[in-house]
């Protein structure tokens, strides 16, 4: 394929994505007042819109890091590790959202005024993914070689996937203590279509930020070869 025609798929892809990112919007707008609100939980439910499908690209992003990692410590091409580097900031930045959504759900519905419980078996997994990932950041910080910060990161990422299955694993088989009733399996039709349209967007916004993300480490690393120094 020619640079030109690679030059405008890209465009396109770029367009395609943004697009669908900001469709995020009017998403968030939709879950406000389109479904009606679960009996059972009232109007909080409307949070679960925003941090389910964000909680899943928290989850998925670390798989993504580890089979760019897995590349890296065996083709050791810089360009996995860009990538690798790339998909766990993005998953601490959608961690983060997760966190904060559901202590938001949780103070307001399943047990007022209370933010978090550290005997749900569901937030504490969760919370030791986010260690992990703040981890991944810290270790890079205090490792100034190139080759060896990108091994280490690696692991690290690797490591990230582990606690991402096992929380997976834990909100499948443990008992909530914190978390209500599941929705996702019994949804009536407008509930349905305002969640998958929910993950459709915030998935978008994920590869948007993706390809962002990747450019903007290539241009830190540039910056960085010209400076002589770690940025």
């Amino acid at each position: 394929m020619s640079d030109f025609k690679k030059q405008n798929w890209s465009f396109l892809l770029d367009i395609a994505l943004v697009g669908g990112a900001f469709g995020v919007v009017p998403i968030v707008l939709v879950a406000l007042t389109y479904p009606a609100p679960l009996l059972e939980q009232g109007q909080a439910h409307r949070i679960f819109y925003l941090h389910v499908p964000v909680a899943w690209v928290a989850l998925y992003a670390p798989l993504l890091a580890a089979v760019c990692g897995l590349l890296y410590l065996f083709l050791r091409t810089e360009a996995f590790d860009v990538w690798c580097h790339a998909n766990v900031r993005l998953a601490l930045l959608f961690s983060i959202g997760v966190i904060i959504s559901g202590m938001l759900w949780a103070s307001t519905e399943w047990a007022r005024g209370v933010y978090w419980n550290w005997a749900d078996q569901r937030l504490t997994s969760f919370f030791v993914l986010f260690l992990i990932l703040c981890g991944y950041f810290l270790v890079r910080y205090l490792t100034d070689d190139p080759s060896r910060r990108a091994t280490y990161g690696a692991f690290m990422a690797i490591l990230a996937a582990a606690a991402s299955v096992l929380s997976w694993f834990v909100i499948r088989i443990s008992e909530p203590v914190a978390h209500p009733t599941p929705v996702i399996g019994d949804m009536s039709p407008r509930i349905g279509q305002t969640f998958w349209l929910g993950v459709l967007a915030f998935h978008l916004l994920f590869l948007a930020m993706l390809r962002l993300a990747v450019r903007q480490e290539w241009l830190r690393r540039a910056r960085e070869a010209l400076s002589g120094s770690k940025i």
